[in-house]
């Protein structure tokens, strides 16, 4: 008992449970032990990496912003200007398709294009995040809007890239890059007048000559059948607009649209639309509504002479086409819903008829539509993106009664005061910037694979000569033989040289023999 005792006083009860870190050292670790540690360390040297790198960058994009911005102040002094390509662009812009664009201001917070894609982008990562979908986007939100988000076609390149990382569809990816793009904020309306006027109208345009026109039109054999048609248009023009009860403006654009349809020798359809358009347009910034009238013929008159628009067959026809080739892209059930029911043809006309003033847009509308399309270098070539924008907007209802022929054509008539003007714009924005970047990536392919068969070429013309070279070879021999018998150098033997002179002919004369 006493030695018992003894063993258990010496031994004793330990004081506290040994700790984890102790029991580790009590004994070597296990192959799982000393694997488990090891990743440990490792994920913690991989994420002070990380960080390390972060900071880096971040270093980095704040050094090249000041770059940018002293570049931009020093070229300011400088009195010629050069055309450069942008960092943040991975291929040149043609010059037919590059567009004017003002200076960016130096503040991140100015840059319209980056604000828009940077909330894009956060609403675009946390809706994947939500359905359980990855992302090949491996940088933050802030730091892929600074280097996309200087301009519409660079976020254009951005989301057509991130079609083909993330496996979009053609039309999630055109209705994510409208709303990357900012809004256009309205225009005022003297400066509409300005701009309307600087685009269209030619200083030798004036009032004199006009009156010659309106009075030549009125003396036209047909010209009461024309007034007549001119008036019963003008019973729905512009319906329900405060700008048809402005004292003389209804006989003003009945002026304009008799003027301008006299040459032709019928009416113009959608003539007095137009004119009250411009009148309205050019109005605010006239001195008065004569002068308006005169401005708003020979704008008129400007638009005819460069689009060469004409409602025949052949003119419609191209018009639908194109319409059906937009929307083959991005909803091919929407185009054999329309073919379906025969009505791509009178979609694309109706909505586009006479610079789009006979769609049914509302005059507010439709002015902020032409401000657009008159800034664009394809001027109402446009429109056909905005039609397109317009039934892709309202995809469900349309194929909801595309069943119903009638339906379908209400529904495509009511397109234009359905759907605001602001959203139609910004997707036909958007349609116009992917149609143009794959443009330019068709024609850098046809570049590129030009450039391949010209080695081919270069080939076949290099063996064919030196096949040449090679048959001409005894023939040049043979005539400089002949040219020194012809002409025989002075020597001491001039016969012994002539007659070594005539070996060589002689074998060749042999050979052929």
């Amino acid at each position: 008992m006493a030695n018992a005792a003894g063993r258990r006083s010496s031994l004793g009860p330990p004081s506290r449970p040994p700790q984890p870190l102790e029991r580790a050292l009590d004994w070597p670790l296990s192959k799982d032990e000393k694997r488990h540690c090891a990743m440990k360390l490792f994920q913690m040297e991989i994420e002070d990496n990380e960080d390390e790198i972060e900071d880096k960058l971040e270093q980095i994009d704040e050094l090249q912003h000041e770059v940018k911005v002293l570049r931009r102040l020093s070229t300011q002094s400088i009195a010629t200007t050069a055309t450069s390509i942008s960092p943040r662009s991975e291929e040149a812009v043609q010059p037919e398709l590059q567009e004017e664009a003002p200076a960016p201001p130096e503040s991140p917070e100015d840059l319209p294009y980056e604000a828009s894609l940077r909330q894009a982008l956060v609403t675009y990562l946390s809706e994947r995040s939500r359905l359980g979908l990855e992302s090949q986007a491996k940088k933050p939100p802030k730091q892929i809007a600074h280097y996309y988000g200087d301009s519409e076609d660079h976020v254009a390149f951005f989301w057509n890239s991130a079609r083909d990382k993330d496996s979009l569809s053609n039309l999630e990816a055109v209705l994510w890059l409208m709303r990357s793009l900012p809004a256009s904020p309205p225009v005022p309306a003297q400066s509409r007048a300005r701009h309307w006027r600087h685009i269209l109208l030619r200083p030798d345009r004036t009032r004199k000559g006009y009156n010659e026109l309106r009075a030549r039109a009125l003396a036209l054999p047909q010209a009461q059948e024309l007034q007549q048609e001119v008036q019963l248009e003008l019973k729905t023009a512009w319906k329900g607009e405060e700008l048809m009860a402005t004292p003389g403006l209804a006989e003003a654009a009945a002026a304009v649209s008799l003027t301008i349809s006299a040459p032709k020798g019928r009416h113009l359809r959608g003539s007095v639309q137009v004119a009250a358009l411009l009148i309205y347009g050019l109005l605010p910034d006239s001195a008065s509504l004569a002068e308006a009238e005169t401005d708003a013929f020979w704008c008129f008159f400007q638009l005819l002479t460069e689009m060469r628009s004409g409602e025949d067959e052949e003119s419609r026809t191209f018009r639908a086409r194109r319409v059906r080739e937009l929307l083959k892209s991005y909803d091919l059930g929407l185009v054999e819903a329309l073919d379906g029911q025969g009505l791509m043809v009178f979609v694309a006309t109706r909505l586009g008829e006479a610079f789009c003033s006979r769609g049914g847009f509302p005059l507010e509308s439709c002015a902020r539509l032409w401000d657009v399309v008159l800034a664009d270098p394809q001027r109402f070539g446009f429109c056909d993106f905005l039609v397109a924008a317009l039934l892709l907007l309202r995809r469900n209802e349309l194929l909801r009664v595309s069943h119903d022929a009638e339906g379908l054509a209400e529904a495509l008539l009511a397109l234009p005061r359905s759907v605001p003007v602001e959203r139609a714009l910004r997707l036909a924005r958007a349609l116009r910037a992917l149609d143009r970047r794959e443009k330019r990536a068709a024609q850098a392919l046809k570049a590129h694979d030009s450039s391949q068969d010209e080695p081919g070429v270069i080939k076949v013309i290099g063996s064919l000569f030196g096949r040449m070279r090679e048959k001409g070879a005894d023939a040049l021999e043979a005539g400089r033989h002949v040219a020194r018998c012809a002409w025989p150098r002075a020597c001491p033997e001039p016969e012994k040289v002539q007659e070594e002179e005539m070996k060589p002919l002689r074998r060749e004369s042999n050979k052929k023999d």
